[in-house]
């Protein structure tokens, strides 16, 4: 099987997917938590701005931008890896957690930047999880004039105006 080639870029937005095996137990309250807190820990470390997510049972969702001389791969390895070792600890298991592989694209244009942070927070409810956007606790939805804060602070990314802007 030949390796899916990654572009080497870094200052792009990334819509990043990344899913569970279905081998593994789903996400509950207390592995969304950590999955969370995880996201914290690497950003802080890999400097990465995170300007939408969204944290399923069974994946989850961002805009990632990677940090100056960042790579989208390095990036998404050291997210998998960390929530993975918290995760396994937390449940106490063993072995990997997420599929080998990730979903990534690069967010072109401000409209396109809108209508991925909408894909993102309705996810939720067309999984039958919730009714509004604003019940799932797991989003950045809360971060965009929600009645609560977000679990995770996302960045300002001080887009244009022009929907229709090149990014």
């Amino acid at each position: 099987m030949s390796r899916l080639r990654r572009l080497q870029l870094s200052g792009r937005i990334f819509f990043v997917t990344c899913t569970l095996l279905r081998t593994r137990t789903k996400f509950g309250k207390e592995d969304l938590e950590i999955l969370a807190s995880t996201f914290q820990v690497v950003r802080a470390r890999r400097r990465f701005l995170l300007a939408g997510y969204a944290l399923m049972p069974d994946h989850w969702h961002a805009l990632i931008v990677p940090g100056q001389g960042e790579r989208i791969d390095r990036l998404m390895d050291s997210l998998k890896v960390t929530a993975t070792r918290r995760i396994n600890s937390y449940r106490q298991t063993r072995g990997g957690l997420w599929h080998a592989r990730y979903f990534d694209r690069i967010v072109r244009t401000v409209k396109e930047f809108h209508e991925t942070l909408d894909y993102m927070h309705l996810n939720p409810v067309r999984r039958g999880l919730v009714n509004h956007p604003a019940e799932w606790t797991w989003s950045s939805y809360h971060c965009f004039g929600g009645s609560q804060p977000g679990r995770l602070e996302v960045d300002d990314l001080n887009l244009p105006l022009d929907q229709d802007a090149r990014l």
